[in-house]
């Protein structure tokens, strides 16, 4: 198999503007002009849109001389052939939306290359392609993505033209500006939104009313029957400043079970004395379940960097001075002074040059991070299908009401709460993650799960991960927010290998070059090396004798799945982390920017776990599992047709499957929710 056609080998493909330049600004305190700007790269882009790829031949050409002879002339007779011609071509394709794979531009190059003589002197010319991302010009139909790709073919007779050199980039249109998080998204205080105790009632009155709706349909209409369940866990990231040592909580832990007790208190406070006693316990039920969950540090969490956290500032003090706030905030100073320092604090000190126009006083340097974690089962919680149309059922109220009537409930908690959007090194600062039940039996589908077979375990989970990398772009490019289109936490799963590795800066993806022969090496998002791994297990045991199978010790699953083996080629730091099957019996879905709307949270929530039930079925094998593993499939062409997939994938595609009227894995209501209306 060959691994040598990765970007991060020379040549290499390189953008400009790139997304990393327009991160850099959300970053650095000292990395831009007034305007918010890097540098000249973005004066084209903004002017008509005009993005750039050049690539970079390196700075040794005689060893890339020697490569391209090497891999075009191993059948040449080097005693007649005195010169190799090669064509190097580089094309501009549309991806993500239909119409997918539109060519928008193309360029190429033709070198001469000596075959006896010394190439020391030959001088690779600088070659590029141009094509236009204009979000100003109303008659471009604009992509959320592009795949550029380099093509070095030989035009001897005798040469084999399966042996070529190609790199592939995907290019993202840097995002200009503020990032297009609604306020509301990323920051929640007591009194810095106007009828935010409303919306809570809201939420209480109508998680109550579901609840009893469920409970005397279940009395009444007993061919009421929930076909099937799968169980999931959730974990919301968060920053807030540390517990209130005054009121007994010395960890968040404390602060959450005691802002639930006050949450409870207050919806009971709102149950009509007509009601009945039935009411009351149900609101009982509702927040015991709530006590269940676990709220722990997360050491990688941190707030923004300064950039952004003065921008998060300046935004919340426009948003006060026009009297969008409640009017009870304007005048309290000691309610604004204690949001200012959640917002401006931070283990990367603000430089006292961005602090010129914030009012004098001490913004702490270190703030808490707690993650808050669902229920682990039996208590899990989880989703039924087929769904109810609008999404709602018990894990909804369970998320809602742990963001809109607790965390985000004046009545529960005084303390503010907020979700970092870009870090110090120009990527996100928190998350959501999703963990979908694959193999564990305590959680749903429960019995399920221990019927099934080791080959029938096997082959589901593969084509949950193959349906994931064919719409991993698709999904990232329209549901997430542009702080996360290129993370290293949750970095994209490329057919084509990585693009970028952990140790660099957004601004600064792709500059790391490593030989051709370290490629296979490389221990993190390396697909193509995983892919190689599942079809030599796959092709062993169609191979073994029946004889054989019954005296072998370790089944398929653990096989294709060994931890080992995940953690040396795609490691845990993409967008699919299935390193915690071994822990937790689950895949872990980290796509998902961080967000304080709980309705978005829900949402993604039917996403992951309908993904799972939905690909996990026999009737998607054909077109998500055998192309590109089945019977005499060589891994050369599972993967090229891998690759073909994810590059022909849409969003159009996607909810078809998703939300298909026959069998729907997911309410289009919130496939609708996480489209993210952004234009770039």
């Amino acid at each position: 198999m060959n691994f040598t056609n990765c970007n991060l080998c020379h040549p290499k493909l390189k953008v400009s503007p790139s997304y990393g330049d327009a991160m850099r600004y959300h970053a650095e305190s000292e990395s831009h002009d007034e305007n918010g700007l890097v540098g000249d790269e973005f004066k084209e882009y903004l002017l008509d849109g005009t993005l750039r790829v050049d690539v970079d031949w390196g700075t040794n050409h005689s060893d890339l001389c020697q490569q391209v002879i090497d891999t075009y002339c191993w059948d040449m007779n080097s005693d007649t052939a005195a010169a190799l011609t090669v064509l190097a071509q580089i094309t501009v394709h549309a991806i993500g939306r239909r119409p997918a794979m539109t060519l928008l531009a193309s360029n190429s190059i033709q070198i001469n290359l000596l075959l006896r003589n010394d190439n020391t002197s030959i001088i690779f010319p600088p070659f590029d392609v141009k094509w236009r991302h204009d979000v100003n010009d109303e008659t471009v139909q604009l992509y959320p993505e592009y795949l550029v790709r380099l093509k070095i073919t030989s035009e001897h007779g005798s040469i084999n033209h399966d042996h070529c050199i190609t790199r592939h980039l995907h290019v993202v249109p840097p995002p200009i500006g503020r990032l297009g998080f609604r306020l509301s998204d990323v920051i929640w205080s007591p009194g810095l939104f106007q009828g935010n105790q409303t919306h809570s009632n809201e939420i209480a009155d109508s998680v109550l009313l579901r609840k009893k709706t469920v409970d005397e349909n279940k009395d009444t209409d007993k061919s009421v029957v929930e076909i099937r369940r799968r169980g999931f866990g959730l974990e919301l990231e968060t920053v807030q400043l540390p517990p209130e040592a005054e009121n007994d909580c010395f960890t968040h832990q404390q602060q959450f079970v005691q802002s639930v007790e006050r949450a409870r208190k207050w919806h009971l406070g709102r149950v009509p004395d007509c009601d009945d006693e039935d009411s009351i316990k149900r609101v009982h039920e509702l927040y015991d379940e709530l006590l269940l969950w676990n709220v722990s540090h997360d050491l990688y969490v941190e707030n923004a960097a300064p950039p952004t956290r003065l921008d998060l500032y300046q935004q919340i003090m426009e948003h006060i001075k026009d009297n969008r706030c409640d009017p009870s905030l304007i005048d309290d100073v000691e309610a604004i002074h204690t949001l200012n320092e959640l917002v401006l604090g931070g283990r990367v000190e603000m430089p006292a040059a961005l602090l010129k126009d914030v009012p004098e006083q001490n913004i702490p340097t270190s703030q808490s991070s707690p993650e808050y974690k669902s229920p682990l089962p039996p208590n899990e919680l989880y989703h039924t299908f087929p769904p109810p149309k609008d999404g709602h059922d018990n894990a909804s109220d369970s998320i809602r009401l742990v963001l809109d009537g607790v965390l985000k409930n004046a009545a529960a908690s005084n303390r503010g709460v907020a979700v970092p959007t870009v870090s110090d090194i120009g990527q996100s600062g928190t998350s959501i993650h999703v963990h979908v039940n694959i193999i564990n039996p305590t959680a749903w589908p429960r019995e399920a799960v221990t019927q099934r077979g080791d080959i029938e375990a096997t082959l589901s989970l593969l084509s949950v991960i193959f349906g994931w990398v064919c719409f991993d772009r698709v999904i990232g490019c329209h549901f997430n927010m542009p702080n996360v289109w290129r993370d290293r936490s949750f970095a994209p799963m490329y057919a084509t290998g990585p693009e970028f590795s952990w140790n660099e800066v957004s601004w600064r993806h792709g500059t790391l070059a490593i030989k051709p022969e370290q490629v296979k090496h490389v221990t993190l998002n390396n697909l193509q090396a995983w892919f190689e791994h599942v079809h030599s297990c796959l092709k062993l045991k169609s191979t073994m004798g029946e004889e054989k199978k019954e005296q072998e010790p370790t089944s398929l699953f653990d096989t294709v799945f060994d931890n080992e083996v995940l953690m040396n080629t795609i490691s845990r730091w993409n967008s699919l982390n299935l390193l915690s099957l071994k822990p937790y019996g689950t895949i872990e879905f980290r796509r998902m920017h961080a967000t304080l709307d709980s309705e978005l949270v829900s949402a993604w929530t039917w996403f992951c776990v309908g993904f799972v039930e939905k690909f996990s079925q026999a009737s998607m094998f054909d077109r998500y599992l055998h192309p590109f593993v089945g019977g005499a499939t060589s891994i050369e062409t599972g993967l090229e047709r891998l690759l073909d997939a994810q590059n022909n994938a849409t969003i159009e595609d996607l909810y078809d499957i998703m939300c298909n009227e026959d069998d729907p894995s997911m309410p289009p209501s919130a496939f609708d929710k996480l489209i993210c209306n952004h234009r770039y």
